[in-house]
């Protein structure tokens, strides 16, 4: 009896590939993500020590220079904090789109799956009919050669 191939394996091999690159990618995109979220983090930490910093230095007394530099400073801070929630809001873009294209790379793969299945299942069922026909003709010629051989 004779294996069932699928003829479209290495194209199901490729959708496997793709799905898998997909997933690599989605991940990735996610971990950016998360790791701005820990950036935006730190930098509010150091936003809140820094004030306090500059409250104690005002509560002392400091100089006009110096305050300058330190609202500069909080300034380019809270800059900082705004410019990482734009880079946050875009890599979560980048993350749809990848979960969108993972989504789309997986509905593939398992329709191919899905096909090589139905088509192992349609082969199964010829080679059973197949064999049960044999069968059915072997046990006939068993069948006349016995009543054959009960005539002479």
């Amino acid at each position: 009896m004779k294996r069932f191939s699928f003829r479209l394996q290495s194209l199901l091999n490729y959708k496997g590939y793709l799905e898998r690159t997909a997933q690599q990618e989605t991940a990735k995109a996610r971990m950016d993500i998360v790791d701005c979220d820990k950036q935006i983090a730190r930098l509010k930490q150091k936003l809140a020590v820094s004030g306090k910093q500059m409250d104690n230095k005002i509560t002392k007394g400091i100089c006009a220079r110096e305050f300058k530099q330190h609202q500069d400073f909080l300034a380019a801070m809270h800059t900082g904090v705004e410019e990482e929630k734009n880079r946050k809001h875009h890599l979560e873009k980048i993350w749809e789109e990848k979960q969108n294209l993972l989504k789309k790379r997986s509905i593939e793969k398992k329709s191919m799956d899905h096909l090589r299945e139905k088509k192992a299942r349609e082969y199964a069922q010829k080679m059973l009919k197949t064999e049960q026909k044999e069968l059915d003709e072997i046990s006939t010629l068993k069948t006349a050669r016995g009543i054959s051989h009960d005539t002479e």
